[in-house]
């Protein structure tokens, strides 16, 4: 089973690349990726929640062991160049990778859109149930 050390852009595209890097690895990458973008009702971390991903960054592994080694020590370069050499492995992977993750991240953005504006249909059903109530009792 192959393991996989992932980078994911977070926050808006507006900001290019000024927005926050989430490093992770995991043996289910596809549902990792889901889970992060609030595809799953199981929850992906709390850095990406609720916010835009961009998935920018992979390496495969055959071992556990391997890719958590790399995911530790990608988070914990020397914190003066960490993002400068995080940027330089992303740009060198999209120049290698561009028409995949062009249509990945694609069909990540219209999820997040959709389920943005689901929830924001939930919370007034939500709202309207609550007044409804209240008048009732």
């Amino acid at each position: 089973m192959p393991f996989w050390v992932y980078m994911l852009f977070v926050g808006n595209q507006s900001l290019r690349n000024n927005r926050k890097i989430y490093v992770g690895y995991t043996g289910r990458l596809i549902s990792r990726i889901a889970q992060h973008s609030g595809l799953t009702p199981t929850k992906g971390a709390r850095f990406t929640r609720r916010q835009p991903i961009e998935l920018v960054y992979l390496e495969r592994y055959t071992s556990r062991k391997k890719a958590m080694q790399r995911e530790y020590q990608l988070k914990h370069e020397n914190p003066f160049n960490q993002k400068k050499h995080k940027l330089m492995l992303i740009e060198r992977f999209r120049l290698r990778h561009s028409q995949i993750l062009q249509e990945l991240n694609n069909k990540l953005a219209e999820h997040f859109e959709f389920l943005a504006i689901l929830i924001k249909m939930m919370k007034k059903v939500e709202k309207q149930l609550n007044i409804e109530i209240e008048t009732i009792s």
